[in-house]
């Protein structure tokens, strides 16, 4: 669980959860005393035991789990590596928004930011800007259908930690697309007031016509806002299922390793985001080189040169039509954009292109935070244009 300083989020209860249940990472945000509080885990389950032998001799590996719907689930980066049941991804379809899967993984981080049992909560949840209008009302039947199914938004969830089941209740459910968060989170604090973000002319960057580009793992995201108004006729072809990390970093990456060790079919794309995860974080090549299959390989070379490949893709793709387009300003957002960078800042020096690091509200949340973090901040925006 990690806090961060922000300005007074008064306006902010907190009950309102703001959820971002990604391809790739699963998180939940809450504002507590003025403070960020969020947790976040790979979107990956296995169903597991939870045993542990009864034994004085050595340590034993103990996978973080929760009992949900009447089975168990272990969860966390090292749960593929604690059993030999199959990997549940569970991603890029449109029939996961408001599924099984994406439930538990909203009910777990909730539960491990240590919000009380029994609390009534607000829940803010994002989806892909062209599958929104399809997953959206799904994903409010869904959630507050509540586990029983009659409609009272209840839901029960116990981790390996917990002496008895946590309840929460659902009592609202917002939708959002994917990328209004991130802007939200540059364009207001969390007390929700604007804040001007001017260049040396003293012209607000985020005026004129501006596109977020949210890179998750699963899609890349697309969409147009004018003068802090979102334009709907962009809205339809938004969603690229072709454009996250998952098609452009882990596949090729995986298919490098087994070319490598033919032997390692065992391995995913979430072991191969844990690998890549683990090299942004520390990027040498000790961290680069894996144990498979009572093999060393070390996947440095294979990292770095897709990462300059999903560049060069998204930069003749999505960034070049952009600009072709009138684009003032794009808007980073989402994780894949920590892999492409330095090649992207390179090669348009002179182009505006807005990132978390160079305004001091947004310099202390990841790429891969801003939509999360935003929401709250849109959520106190849209309350303080409604009060009187």
């Amino acid at each position: 669980m990690v806090a961060k300083s922000t300005h007074s989020a008064a306006l902010i209860d907190e009950n309102i959860i703001s959820s971002d249940a990604g391809n790739g990472w699963a998180a939940c945000y809450r504002v507590v005393s003025g403070k960020v509080k969020q947790h976040g885990i790979p979107h990956a389950r296995a169903r597991v035991t939870g045993a542990k032998l009864d034994t004085d001799i050595g340590a034993q590996n103990v996978a973080e789990y929760a009992d949900f719907m009447g089975q168990r689930y272990g969860y966390g980066d090292g749960i593929w590596n604690l059993t030999d049941a199959p990997i549940d991804l569970h991603q890029n379809t449109a029939r996961r928004y408001g599924g099984n899967m994406h439930i538990f993984l909203m009910l777990v981080n909730i539960a491990e930011m240590n919000v009380k049992s029994g609390s009534e909560l607000t829940v803010i949840v994002p989806a892909p800007p062209g599958l929104l209008n399809e997953v959206g009302p799904q994903v409010k039947k869904a959630i507050l259908a509540g586990e029983s199914g009659k409609n009272d938004g209840i839901w029960t969830i116990q981790l390996r930690k917990d002496k008895k089941p946590r309840d929460y209740k659902v009592v609202r459910v917002i939708t959002l697309p994917e990328g209004a968060g991130a802007i939200a989170a540059y364009r207001f604090n969390l007390a929700g007031e604007v804040v001007d973000l001017k260049d040396r002319g003293g012209v607000d960057m985020l005026s004129g016509r501006i596109a977020v580009l949210d890179l998750g793992a699963g899609t890349g995201d697309t969409y147009t806002v004018f003068n802090g108004n979102l334009n709907p006729d962009s809205i339809a072809h938004a969603t690229d299922d072709k454009a996250g990390v998952i098609n452009n970093l882990l596949k090729p990456i995986l298919s490098d390793v087994l070319t490598a060790v033919p032997e390692a079919r065992h391995l995913t794309t979430a072991h191969i985001d844990s690998y890549l995860r683990r090299y942004v974080t520390t990027p040498t090549a000790e961290s680069a080189t894996l144990r498979i299959a009572g093999k060393n390989i070390n996947i440095e070379r294979s990292i770095l040169a897709n990462c300059e490949r999903y560049a060069e893709w998204i930069g003749a793709n999505k960034i070049d039509p952009l600009w072709s387009a009138g684009t003032d300003a794009i808007v980073e957002a989402g994780g894949g954009w920590m892999f492409i960078q330095s090649w992207i800042r390179k090669w348009y020096p002179d182009r505006l292109i807005l990132s978390p690091e160079m305004f001091a509200h947004t310099r202390h949340m990841p790429l891969y935070d801003l939509n999360g973090i935003g929401q709250l901040s849109f959520a106190a925006a849209i309350m303080r244009q409604q009060q009187p």
